[in-house]
């Protein structure tokens, strides 16, 4: 059997912003527990999301290699899937901040890589985040960041001979506040990840 950690931010986690300081999707709307259904015996699949997470730098990408040690542990075939960058968007002071994302990105996959020659990985660039059509200049800047960064990952992907997805260019919707996953973009999600899955065991 194959199996894949996926780790990420609140997108992953399944946050949901309606409730009184947010909350969590229940099991049955979460993309991650949906695509454990889809997926079925096929894929063993592993989650370690965290609200707010940004790409670890410094001694924090340790910790990361830990985890990815011990999830490799046994013998089976194991890929690392990272999608952050929309927290680091929101962080970082400068006018291009999805350069100052990718920069850090860079860094991590090449730590990830340097530990684990052989290790498949997945890079995937977040959901889009704001709002093209907004009034806010805010929201339409982080648009656009989000959008130039999944650029910037495809070109990572490449230098690093990583897979590459752009959940970006899944269209998928955001809810009120321009950041998180509404329940139908969690549903699409499991979807069009357990198309990529399909894919990835195809190439293996």
């Amino acid at each position: 059997m194959r199996k894949i950690l996926f780790y990420g931010d609140s997108n992953t986690y399944g946050y949901d912003p309606r409730g009184f300081g947010g909350g969590r999707y229940p099991a049955s709307v979460r993309w991650p527990d949906r695509l454990k259904a889809l997926a079925g015996d096929g894929w063993d699949i592993l989650v370690n999301a965290m609200n707010g997470r940004q790409i670890p730098q410094g001694t924090a990408i340790q910790q990361v290699l830990e985890m990815i040690r011990i999830a490799a542990a046994d013998q089976e075939t194991l890929w690392f899937a990272v999608m952050l960058g929309t927290n680091d968007l929101f962080y970082i002071s400068s006018d291009n901040a999805s350069l100052g994302t990718a920069q850090r990105m860079d860094v991590f996959l090449k730590e990830v890589r340097k530990a684990f020659q052989d290790l498949p990985i997945l890079l995937i660039a977040p959901p889009k985040i704001g709002r093209q059509e907004s009034r806010d200049p805010m929201e339409r800047r982080y648009f656009q960041e989000s959008r130039q960064l999944a650029r910037y990952y495809q070109l990572l992907a490449l230098q690093h001979k990583t897979s590459f997805v752009s959940a970006w260019a899944w269209d998928l919707l955001i809810s009120y506040d321009g950041v998180h996953l509404t329940e139908e973009a969690n549903l699409l999600f499991a979807e069009k990840m357990e198309q990529v899955l399909a894919e990835l065991a195809e190439e293996a």
